[in-house]
């Protein structure tokens, strides 16, 4: 029986439905600060776990649960731990809400000092240490949630790769910020909520899934999917948009590094890109050939995203038109969904003083156009963004 504790990045909502998507026969306790408790009875991997989840920080093992924290357990936990280290550089993430003094971390440096053991301690202003800092250090890294009435204590066994998802965000030929796109650890997210699979936690083969994003734009979803090992199909109305997904898809699969992140045992996927606008790309796809359907459409005109809007009235006509987009949209996409295939979707909602304006009949209407609801809103919006993202999953009939 595997018991973690895991911590979530900023998109929490996002992240906790994408464990749940991955690992949904597993036992999920929320805990303190951005922390849920797993318990997992199948023999998965925090690596693989770790690698696959776009929203998890880090991956701590639990190795204790007590009532009160004291410098002397967590000395001892570290004690255990480096039984054949004589050198030891550790640290201590507390997401109870108390504090990791000073006076603290040096009274376990002192019981390791005693315990013969050369000791240093990396600290941080707000008492949680960034994954940055854990891998960088290469040092151990207790964990500290509250569950209840009691604390979890973990020992940090996994981090989140930084480099290889800041690589993939800026390092890239083509971005375009203005357009608000989403980032890979959102994108990966969304992918893997849209797949609902576990197969690569059971050591079975995986299923190769086919993936579409009708508005692909740089193609960062196409990316995360296909390093899910799915087949994956981008359209866009812009011929010089599609370029530059292709040329991004193609440094992605060409850097060596890259193909490195795929899931072992998964061969290089297909990547099929197509010029259509996303009300009509079944015109272009075979029926029933899409497993999921996974996007962030078009979310109005650019002043929105770029000032301060104050006429209400213009708001209300961007909400119009994007209702009539996307509804035109999930109207299409239905036909060329598997039965029972999931459409991720990231929806606008606008603010104006106080009042919220949202594309609800495109909510209203999903039964209409041949789906069920499965989830959402699930909630994920930048800091100060002037438009916020709300996701959906819709299911097809």
């Amino acid at each position: 029986m595997n018991s973690w504790i895991i911590v979530l990045g900023a998109a929490r909502s996002l992240a906790r439905a994408e464990l749940h998507a991955l690992l949904p026969s597993s036992l999920f306790v929320p805990l303190s600060g951005s922390c849920m408790f797993l318990e997992e009875s199948r023999d998965v991997s925090a690596e693989t776990l770790q690698e696959v989840a776009g929203g998890v920080v880090k991956i701590a093992e639990v190795v204790g649960e007590v009532a009160i924290v004291t410098p002397g357990e967590l000395a001892e936990i570290l004690l255990s731990s480096s039984i054949d280290q004589q050198k030891i550089t550790f640290g201590v993430s507390r997401y109870d809400g108390d504090v990791v003094s000073l006076p603290w971390l040096r009274e376990i440096k002192a019981q390791l000092s005693r315990a013969g053991k050369k000791a240093r301690f990396i600290s941080s202003p707000d008492g949680i240490l960034s994954s940055v800092v854990v891998q960088k250090e290469h040092m151990q890294e207790l964990v500290v949630a509250k569950r209840g009435d009691h604390v979890l204590i973990g020992l940090t066994a996994t981090v989140q790769d930084f480099e290889a998802w800041n690589k993939r965000d800026y390092g890239r030929p083509y971005a375009d910020p203005k357009s608000g796109m989403l980032p890979p650890k959102v994108a990966r997210m969304a992918v893997n909520i849209a797949l609902k699979n576990s197969e690569i936690f059971q050591g079975k083969p995986v299923q190769v899934f086919t993936i579409l994003d009708p508005f692909c734009g740089m193609g960062t979803i196409l990316a995360e999917a296909l390093l899910r090992g799915c087949h994956v199909i981008g359209s866009d109305q812009s011929e010089e948009v599609i370029a530059k997904a292709r040329k991004n898809l193609e440094w992605l699969t060409h850097d060596s590094r890259n193909r490195g992140t795929l899931i072992p045992g998964i061969e290089l996927p297909s990547v099929q890109l197509l010029v259509s606008d996303a009300t009509h790309v079944s015109h272009k796809l075979r029926p029933n050939s899409i497993d999921a359907i996974v996007t962030e459409p078009h979310m109005g005109t650019p002043a929105l995203g770029e000032r301060r809007v104050t006429d209400p009235e213009k708001i209300r006509n961007v909400v119009k038109g994007l209702e009539k987009l996307y509804i035109g949209a999930l109207r299409d996409w239905v036909d060329v969904l598997k039965p029972r295939g999931n459409v991720v979707i990231a929806l606008p909602q606008f603010s104006l003083e106080g009042k919220t304006y949202f594309v609800k009949k495109v909510v209203d209407s999903c039964e209409k156009l041949g789906y069920t609801m499965g989830a959402g809103p699930i909630e994920y919006s930048r800091p100060q963004a002037v438009v916020r993202r709300q996701f959906f999953v819709f299911t097809k009939n």
